[in-house]
């Protein structure tokens, strides 16, 4: 007899791997964005759950306003 055991994620590990993804799509969209302004640095702050609470930029003004704008979609 052939048994097997599979273990589905947990719910945490679902919420890391999704922000991870969207973090990973913000900061494309927002450092291809800022580019041709001299490029812009994304920080992420995380609530205690893990969810993205905040998205700072540290860059020109102009870098930083094309980054919002390209993420404010």
């Amino acid at each position: 007899m052939i048994k097997f055991d599979i273990k589905m994620p947990s719910a945490a590990d679902l919420m890391r791997a999704a922000m991870a993804e969207v973090e990973s799509d913000i900061t494309k969209r927002a450092q291809s964005a800022a580019e041709p302004h001299g490029g812009v640095t994304v920080r992420f702050e995380r609530s205690a759950e893990g969810a993205i609470s905040a998205v700072n930029f540290q860059g020109s003004e102009a870098a930083v306003e094309a980054a919002r704008a390209a993420i404010a979609d």
